[in-house]
């Protein structure tokens, strides 16, 4: 059944139908983690970081939605030479984010334009600085000849210089990931490393026998001067000892002169004469005195001593 409208009604109702419509179209919602730009007739007029609701004219004006989160992409692995002639593959990463939404919507509007100017960015910035630096400057064995991150962070700073300016993208971070040799060097590369280390192995053998020699030589020098100082103190010890001897002998036969040539005849017989040894000595022979005369007349008393007092 079909209820008749007055023609007030239908104004009323065909009013507010377009009051709602103008309003849906004069009001947009900016999220966290956009930036937005408002065109009118295609020129921008406004740059809108604050996220919410936001007003705008409804027909004339439109909204141009950017992405404000940090980006990041990598760049196409690519190769490169050095400044001495040395091919080497680089790939790289990127971590960018849009800093200037009005001069990027001029300039660029997407970010796979934004990626594909950046990629190239990088690439020509990576060759010149590539082709200014010598091999031993990206990858070296030797401890602080390498300097691969200044080297990026001189890409890091020209590609951002120029970003910058020309696209209103700010470069937060470059960092080469991957830098290797091509695959149809590789071969010769291992052969050249094998080759140098062997050349440093050898020298380091070499200088590790030379100071072995140099310390067996100051080793035998130090035992030469020992040995000589401790035969010097042996020799003084050994004349000290002689003449102490000698002093003591001496004094010995002064206090009785008989005994010791009594004593001397003795140790003659024991090392002349045994069982078997046969002597065809002169009747005057020194050695046969002690045998014709017998003892000194102060040594006949061969007894043991007695009790004190006795004889």
């Amino acid at each position: 059944m079909r209820i008749p409208l007055s023609r007030s009604t239908f104004l009323l109702l065909a009013g507010g139908l377009a009051a709602i419509a103008v309003l849906s179209g004069s009001c947009f919602v900016v999220d966290a983690t956009e930036v937005a730009v408002r065109t009118r007739f295609g020129r921008p007029v406004e740059e809108i970081r604050q996220p919410g609701l936001h007003l705008k004219l409804p027909l004339a004006d439109a909204v141009a939605r950017l992405d404000a989160r940090l980006l990041q992409f990598d760049t196409p692995t690519a190769e490169f030479l050095t400044q001495d002639k040395k091919n080497v593959v680089v790939s790289s990463f990127v971590l960018w984010r849009i800093d200037e939404p009005l001069h990027f919507l001029k300039t660029l509007y997407t970010r796979e334009s934004a990626e594909a100017r950046l990629s190239d960015l990088v690439a020509s910035e990576t060759g010149t600085a590539l082709g200014n630096a010598p091999f031993a400057r990206l990858i070296s064995a030797t401890p602080g000849e390498a300097h691969l991150d200044e080297v990026a962070r001189a890409i890091a700073s020209r590609v951002g210089e120029k970003a910058q300016a020309d696209y209103g993208i700010r470069v937060v971070e470059l960092r080469i990931n991957r830098l290797s040799f091509p695959d149809q060097n590789l071969a010769s590369v291992f052969s050249r490393m094998r080759s140098e280390r062997e050349r440093i192995a050898k020298r380091f053998r070499s200088e590790g026998e030379e100071e072995a020699t140099k310390i067996r030589s100051q080793a035998e020098l130090e035992r030469t001067r020992l040995l000589a100082e401790a035969s010097r103190q042996a020799a003084e010890l050994k004349g000290k000892g002689e003449a102490e001897a000698t002093r003591i002998y001496a004094a010995a036969i002064q206090r009785d002169p008989e005994l010791y040539r009594f004593l001397r005849t003795l140790e003659a017989y024991d090392k002349m004469l045994d069982a078997r040894t046969t002597m065809i000595l002169p009747a005057d022979a020194d050695l046969l005195k002690l045998l014709v005369n017998g003892l000194p007349p102060a040594h006949t008393d061969t007894r043991a001593p007695g009790p004190k007092g006795s004889r």
